[in-house]
């Protein structure tokens, strides 16, 4: 009796068995072959198909529906790959530095020169302060009072003239290109100066000679005798001047004097006839 119940324990253990073989296959059929968990790129997959050899723990990437490897999608117009660093920024070609500006020649230029003088003697004036507006530019005369200012755009300028013991002048002159303007400035003296007068007459008979012409120089000052044969010059700035008188049918004369500030000097002058 023994025998017979360990005999249906060992045959209720084959059936068990068997039942769990049978149910390990209805569920090896029901699910593919082929089980895939994609973590970050590994893929773990059945041994049981020989076609696919995967080993444990591949990095290959497998396709779900085909087992194959999956392509990585290829870039088309416009768009990027899903994932893809950013694409090239693009560049524009450089250009260079534009070509310099053409550096046009100046304008032609004029220039001013001329002289400062004495109003009544026409001396000129050394060291007067000449001044050009505008500009701002000045310079001092020269001995004889010459001044000029070379390579000025052509244009309108005032020019000032000062010096000690006169009034300061100031006249406008207009330069053009290529062209010298000449300026002579007069000023008035504020010394007080001296004066030069006298009668002109013939040596041979006493008379009076009308008509003479009376010169001091330098400078341009000029007069001519009257009926009695007098002739002045007033205000006559000091210094040395040379007189000379001339008159028809008689030689000329011309002497040297000196004319101080604050005095009259009388000249008269006899002319020997031709």
């Amino acid at each position: 009796m023994r025998h017979v119940r360990q005999l249906f324990r060992w045959a209720g253990v084959a059936v068990a068995i068997a039942l769990l073989f049978l149910a390990a296959g209805q569920v090896s059929s029901a699910v593919s072959p082929l089980m895939v968990l994609r973590v970050e790129g590994i893929a773990l997959g059945d041994y049981h198909d020989a076609a696919t050899h995967l080993a444990p723990l591949s990095n290959q990437v497998v396709d779900d529906a085909n087992r194959d490897a999956l392509a990585l999608p290829t870039p088309t117009a416009g768009g990027s790959a899903p994932g893809a660093g950013p694409g090239p920024v693009p560049t524009t070609a450089p250009t260079g530095s534009p070509p310099p500006s053409a550096i046009l020649p100046s304008a032609a230029a004029g220039s001013i020169t001329g002289t400062v003088q004495d109003s009544q003697t026409a001396v000129g004036i050394a060291n007067a302060l000449v001044a050009l507006s505008p500009g701002g530019l000045s310079t001092l005369t020269s001995s004889n009072g010459a001044f000029g200012f070379p390579t000025l755009p052509a244009g309108t300028y005032a020019v000032s003239a000062s010096a000690p013991g006169y009034e300061p002048g100031r006249a406008t002159v207009t330069v053009t290109a290529d062209h010298n303007a000449n300026l002579n400035l007069h000023l008035v003296s504020t010394t007080g100066g001296g004066s030069v007068q006298g009668v002109v007459k013939g040596s041979a008979t006493g008379k009076a000679v009308p008509g003479a012409v009376v010169t001091l120089t330098p400078g341009s000052m000029a007069t001519v005798t009257d009926g009695t044969g007098y002739y002045g010059f007033a205000s006559v700035t000091a210094g040395t001047y040379t007189l000379t008188v001339t008159a028809a049918g008689y030689q000329p004369y011309s002497q040297t004097i000196g004319v101080k500030s604050g005095h009259t000097d009388q000249i008269n002058v006899s002319l020997t006839p031709l």
